[in-house]
C-alpha cells in the first residue's frame, strides 16, 4: 500500500478544527473538543511510529503488525475527516496544562483499551474503575491452578462468557495480540514526552501540587516499565486508575463530569 496519499491527507487536514467527537473515555474527567482533537492528533503520531517501526523491522517481509497500523491510522482519519457532528476548536485556549492533562488522561486510556487487547481482555474491564472482582477471580483462579498444576498449563479470568489468560503458570503473561501491546508501550512513551516537556515544573505551585506531579512522573514511568515486563492486566489498571488518574486531577484541578 501507498502511504503517501494518507500521509498528504493528514497534512491537508490536520490544521482543519472541524472533527468528529466520537472518542470514548473511561475517566470521569470533563472533556472538551480542544483535548479530543489533540488527543487524535497524538494517536496518529502513535500510529504512525508505529507503522514506520514496522516496516523497518519487518523488512517488507511481513506485514502483519503494518496492516494493523494502517487501519487504525485510517479509522482515526475518518473520526477527523467524516463527521456529521463537528465542533470548533478555541485557539486561544487550544494548549495549555489543563488539557494537556486532559490528554494524557485519555492517552492512559489507551493504554488500557490495548493493554486488555494484548492478553484478550475486553475493554470494559480494564476501562472500569471498580475493579474488585477481577482481583477476586484472579486469586481464585491461581489458587485452583496451583492445586492442579499437572492439568494447567495457563491461569485464566473469567468474566460472565469471557475468558482471558493472565499468565503461563510462571508469572510471564500470555500475549495474545502483540500489535496492540506494542501500541501500549508507545501510548506509555507518548504520555511521559507529554508529561517531561509540557507539565513538569514545580514553580509557584503548592507543596500539594508539586508532590502530586512529582507523584504523576513516578506512575508514568512506572507504568511503562510495567508493561514493558509484560505485568499482568490488573497491575496496568491498578497504575492508571490508581495512580495516574488521581494525580492528574489533582496537580491540575481537572474537574469531573456530573
Amino acid at each position: 500500500m501507498n502511504k503517501k496519499p494518507l500521509l498528504i491527507i493528514l497534512a491537508i487536514f490536520l490544521p482543519f478544527t472541524s472533527i468528529n467527537a466520537m472518542v470514548i473515555y473511561a475517566h470521569n474527567f470533563d472533556t472538551d473538543d480542544n483535548s479530543t482533537f489533540l488527543t487524535l492528533v497524538n494517536k496518529l503520531l502513535i500510529e504512525n511510529r508505529l507503522l514506520n517501526d514496522s516496516i523497518s523491522i519487518n523488512n517488507y517481509n511481513n506485514n502483519s503488525n503494518s496492516n494493523e497500523y494502517i487501519e487504525n491510522t485510517e479509522n482515526i482519519l475518518e473520526d477527523i475527516l467524516i463527521s456529521e457532528d463537528s465542533f470548533i476548536i478555541d485557539s486561544n485556549q487550544f494548549y495549555n496544562n489543563t488539557i494537556i492533562a486532559l490528554v494524557v488522561a485519555n492517552l492512559a486510556d489507551e493504554v488500557l483499551r490495548n493493554y486488555g487487547r494484548t492478553f484478550g481482555v475486553p475493554s470494559n474491564i480494564m476501562l472500569s474503575i471498580n475493579f474488585s472482582n477481577i482481583i477476586n477471580i484472579n486469586s481464585q483462579n491461581k489458587t485452583n491452578d496451583s492445586a492442579n498444576m499437572s492439568n494447567h498449563n495457563n491461569h485464566t479470568i473469567q468474566q460472565g462468557n469471557g475468558t482471558f489468560a493472565t499468565d503461563d503458570g510462571n508469572g510471564n503473561g500470555t500475549i495474545v495480540n502483540n500489535p496492540s501491546y506494542l501500541s501500549a508501550l508507545e501510548h506509555s512513551d507518548r504520555m511521559i514526552q507529554l508529561y517531561n516537556n509540557e507539565l513538569n515544573g514545580t514553580s509557584g505551585e503548592s507543596v500539594y501540587i508539586n508532590k502530586a506531579k512529582s507523584d504523576l512522573g513516578n506512575a508514568l514511568y512506572e507504568l511503562k516499565k510495567a508493561i514493558a515486563l509484560k505485568e499482568s492486566p490488573y497491575k496496568i489498571m491498578e497504575i492508571v486508575h490508581g495512580k495516574v488518574h488521581p494525580n492528574l486531577q489533582i496537580a491540575f484541578n481537572l474537574t469531573l463530569k456530573r
